[in-house]
């Protein structure tokens, strides 16, 4: 009989808490203006129509207090918005944005390989790959930074080039990085962070030079291209002639 009469107190103390909670929750928005938007629940690929989104639940509609709203924010999933499919892909935890669904012409004009050229692939992070500003048909500026020893000792030595003067980009996706397992490599750990898939459209041997360089393990940073902009590609600067520039 006592354990009975325990089991019954701790239920009704879960049912208390749970009572309590959607009390707060009530009290957090009573008196404060909600409205229905769509919310991420998980993520939406690029290329995922508003409706596919909606049917497959990776976002939901939610009531959300009306001064939390950001401006543009969607609503509704009216026909002609449920045709559009989703410009990039839509990370968890966001509101939806009624611009991050477009047309699907859009999508595969940005996505259409320049004759005689090829498309290559590097993953960037946000400061590398000149986050928010980097879009389709920009042109960027890719630098190389590799490590190694000076001719006159055996101190290590940073030497940064210009690998690629001009370089058109066809196509920008988001991605979360994995931290790197300090064990396997403590030179290489680093914590995770947001990094994007930049792909670009190189002639055949430009490819090969950035695939060389990428698998070298040397660091990649991008420069976004100004009008009128003109590079040095045989530019360089290492850690003995930095200050002299």
């Amino acid at each position: 009989m006592a354990m009975v009469a325990a089991l019954i107190v701790a239920l009704l103390g879960v049912v208390g808490v749970v009572v309590y909670a959607q009390a707060a929750d009530g009290r957090a928005i009573a008196g404060q203006a909600t409205e229905s938007v769509f919310i991420v629940k998980a993520q939406v690929p690029m290329g995922t129509t508003a409706e596919d989104a909606v049917t497959q639940k990776l976002m939901v509609s939610q009531q959300v207090v009306a001064i939390g709203v950001p401006q543009g924010a969607l609503k509704a999933i009216t026909p002609d918005v449920a045709k559009l499919v989703a410009t990039s892909s839509i990370l968890p935890g966001e509101i939806v944005l009624a611009s991050r669904f477009g047309a699907v012409a859009n999508i595969t004009k940005t996505q259409a390989i320049p004759a005689g050229k090829i498309a290559i692939t590097v993953s960037l992070g946000d400061p590398q790959r000149i986050a928010p500003l980097l879009t389709p048909q920009s042109h960027i500026v890719i630098f190389d930074t590799l490590s190694g020893k000076t001719t006159s000792t055996a101190v290590p030595s940073r030497e940064t080039r210009i690998l690629l003067g001009d370089v058109e980009v066809i196509g920008v996706g988001d991605q979360t990085s994995q931290p790197v397992d300090p064990a396997a490599d403590p030179a290489a750990a680093k914590p995770a962070g947001n990094v994007a898939l930049v792909t670009v459209a190189l002639s055949p041997a430009d490819a090969q030079l950035l695939v060389h360089a990428v698998q070298s393990g040397n660091l990649l940073y991008g420069g976004l291209l100004g009008t009128d902009a003109k590079v040095n590609p045989k530019g360089v600067v290492n850690d003995a002639t930095i200050l002299s520039h």
